[in-house]
């Protein structure tokens, strides 16, 4: 597994706070090589952008050098359907594409690890629905 290193040292760190989560949006991401900092630079200048969005309750991030997490607890589905098509959620996926080189995303508590496609497609289902 890529990233099997990380998850239990994220696991412990988060354990409680899975238990109190209406919808929760986990990204794992591996930063390329030599892009570690700037990463984790800038996941944490998108902290307080991404805590200011309508129905985000909570917002962290958690990095060991080269893997880092990005854990966003949503009042719903829908608060997170609506962040993905704004500035902070297209800010967040160029930041994935241009500074790791291998994401995966958990949408949900108890769900399955998916690739990052599910938030660009979610981005885009939104975008098209727009006037």
């Amino acid at each position: 597994m890529l990233f099997s290193s990380s998850i239990s040292n994220f696991s412990s760190w988060n354990a409680s706070w899975i238990l109190t989560t209406a919808m929760k949006l986990t990204i794992e991401m591996r930063a390329r090589p030599e892009k570690a900092q700037e990463l984790y630079q800038t996941l944490q200048e998108l902290l307080p952008a991404i805590r200011k969005e309508k129905g985000c309750r909570d917002c962290r991030t958690y990095g060991d050098g080269e893997i880092f997490f990005l854990a966003i607890d949503w009042n719903s589905r829908a608060s997170l359907e609506r962040f993905m098509p704004s500035g902070s959620g297209g800010a967040l996926l160029g930041a994935i594409e241009l500074l790791s080189e291998a994401a995966r995303v958990r949408i949900g508590n108890n769900e399955p690890w998916e690739g990052i496609d599910s938030l660009r497609k979610m981005r885009k289902k939104k975008k098209t629905l727009s006037p």
